[in-house]
């Protein structure tokens, strides 16, 4: 009996779904329009659990190595925020158009959220 537990826990328990918070962003995308070649830019995206359970962000991943992100690392509680700070290695010019993927222990069907920034990185004038 005591195998047959075990075995039921190896093959089945993976495969139920463990509720979570509910990640609700206030807005998915941010365009910085113009800014110039070499200055510093991010953009704080700010989140709100608004689920039953605890939210916990547990990665952000991004498309290039030009973007990389901060986020709150501590369980966010039903009804608080948090923020996730995208930055963008501001040193080639043109416009830019760049999403992270925010992974997080929400309730919702699709756990891997994109979040985008956009502009168009100039040289300064002289």
């Amino acid at each position: 009996m005591e195998r047959f537990f075990l075995c039921f826990i190896v093959v089945f328990l993976p495969s139920f779904s463990f509720a979570g918070g509910e990640i609700s962003f206030e807005t998915s995308e941010f365009d910085f329009e113009e800014v110039c070649l070499g200055a510093p830019v991010h953009h704080d995206f700010v989140f709100r659990n608004v689920g039953e359970e605890p939210l916990v962000v547990k990665d952000v991943r991004s498309s290039c190595g030009c973007v990389y992100a901060a986020w709150t690392a501590s369980p966010v509680a039903v009804g608080d925020t948090g923020s996730v700070r995208v930055y963008y290695k501001n040193n080639v010019s043109g416009t830019f158009h760049k999403t992270v993927k925010v992974i997080s222990n929400s309730s919702r069907p699709n756990r891997k959220l994109p979040l985008v920034i956009k502009g168009e990185s100039v040289r300064k004038k002289r």
